[in-house]
């Protein structure tokens, strides 16, 4: 099973999608262990808007301390899950809000991206287990060589975005930034979210969906946060290929602003502002209906592969070929079929693997 991935064919009224809701909030330790709550969620300090700064994105890299989630797949989600409940409590399905699929709000970034962004390639699992589908991310063959291939300033401007979040953030609300503290990316403020699509040729019908999504930090009202750093301006290629990204990343938190540092080649941020989702989709090339309803197309493919009342840990595999331009929906390789963990099986009573 395959579909085209043309911009034009998607082109048709934004399908229903509601609104998401953050069903629970939780911070994850250095030891990659999973607080319920706000315990250690970061704060957004006051700024005047395009006020100037001057913030040295530089200082600390040589005490970064970077996440290894390379072989997490979707261990913290399903940690937070097991969380929720007593061991053989209740189903992992009213856990994640009678949810139809589960992932990351990445996947559906990236799902979401793609008719715009077709250069890059992709590839998911999807594992259905007590009429619940699992949709895991795996690296491709080219993103890893990109990683592997990534010079030394690339990583110092990886870093960059990871100390801008410092300088804009305390540990409590109205607190002072810390930065003379070196940055550890094990340490994460991330919230669940539900929502529904509406799926093609449903006549209606919406697939439920659960995800999990780091966020950045929380304002003085309460209300989430997300920071970006930028060179110089918002210009030229942005609108094109990275203001995709904020949007999808944003919009799928329900989030209608986005905070912005402005750096130049130094990695000197020299001015704060901030950038409204409207004006972000009114000045771009893509269109958001598209995305979305490409988003809908791909998990649907996903659902009527393993529908539901299927037997458990039916899986398929879902891949984007950007030679082709075509998703393609296979076959699952069995050892790509494992990552649900054995905590999460044992919890919620979900049987062996076949």
């Amino acid at each position: 099973m395959s579909i085209e991935v043309r911009p034009g064919l998607y082109d048709h009224k934004f399908p229903y999608f509601a609104r998401p809701e953050a069903v629970s909030e939780y911070t994850v330790t250095t030891k990659r262990q999973v607080l319920l709550g706000r315990a250690n969620a970061k704060y957004l300090r006051p700024y005047e808007e395009n006020g100037k700064t001057n913030f040295d994105l530089n200082q600390g890299k040589d005490t970064f301390i970077d996440k290894d989630a390379s072989s997490e797949r979707l261990d913290v989600l399903l940690r937070w899950a097991c969380k929720q409940s007593e061991e053989g409590e209740t189903r992992a399905k009213k856990i994640f809000h009678e949810a139809d699929i589960v992932c990351w709000r990445g996947s559906l970034t990236r799902i979401g991206a793609t008719p715009f962004s077709d250069k890059e390639s992709w590839r998911f699992v999807a594992l259905r287990a007590d009429d619940v589908i699992y949709l895991c991310e795996y690296p491709t063959e080219e993103s890893l060589a990109k990683k592997a291939a990534m010079t030394d300033r690339d990583k110092m401007m990886a870093y960059w975005g990871f100390k801008f979040e410092q300088y804009m953030t305390s540990e409590t609300a109205g607190g002072e930034a810390d930065t003379s503290s070196h940055v550890d990316c094990r340490e994460e403020f991330a919230v669940t979210f539900k929502t529904r699509i509406e799926i093609p040729g449903g006549r209606g019908r919406c697939l439920r969906i659960a995800y999990g999504a780091e966020v950045d930090g929380i304002d003085a009202n309460g209300s989430l946060v997300e920071m970006k750093t930028q060179r110089k301006a918002l210009e030229g290629g942005f609108w094109k290929w990275k203001s995709i990204k904020w949007w999808l990343q944003s919009f799928l938190i329900g989030l209608d602003k986005i905070t912005v540092g402005y750096r130049n080649d130094d990695g000197i941020v020299e001015r704060v502002g901030t950038i409204g989702l409207n004006e972000l989709a009114q000045r771009s090339t893509w269109k958001g209906n598209i995305c979305f309803n490409f988003i809908a197309t791909v998990l649907s493919m996903v659902e009527h592969r393993i529908p539901s009342g299927s037997p458990d840990y039916g899986s398929c595999h879902v891949r984007y070929d950007p030679i082709s331009k075509k998703v393609y929906v296979e076959d699952a390789k069995k050892e790509e079929t494992t990552f649900l963990t054995n905590e999460f099986i044992k919890h919620f009573n979900l049987g062996e693997p076949r």
